[in-house]
């Protein structure tokens, strides 16, 4: 499921497998922040993720890897600020993007 969301998606086709591989690694991690921290993370919409408004699915999920690293308190990056159309922001964002997830699974010892 983790090394899905360091896919580099091409098509639609491969970017709802990567949402759907990712909204997974989030409810896996607020599970663990919850168990763990006895802390109930909001739920963001993340999943599908909706090819005409990027920029909201850039908030919430910002939001949930603010809220995420907060708790954990591991050091994030601004996943707010990216052109996900453009091939060099969006390998870069994804590798970055994974790193976080990567951190919070492996933390929580709930890696996929």
């Amino acid at each position: 499921m983790l090394a899905a969301v360091l896919n580099i998606p091409h098509s639609n086709e491969d970017w709802s497998w990567w949402s759907w591989n990712h909204r997974l690694s989030h409810d896996k991690i607020r599970a663990g922040i919850l168990k763990q921290y006895n802390t109930n993370l909001a739920d963001y919409q993340i999943d599908p993720m909706d090819p005409l408004n990027i920029q909201e699915f850039l908030q919430n999920n910002a939001q949930l890897h603010s809220d995420m690293n907060g708790v954990l308190k591991l050091f994030g990056i601004d996943l707010l600020d990216a052109n996900l159309s453009q091939e060099n922001q969006k390998i870069a964002w994804l590798n970055y993007h994974f790193y976080e997830h990567f951190w919070a699974e492996g933390k929580l010892g709930v890696g996929s």
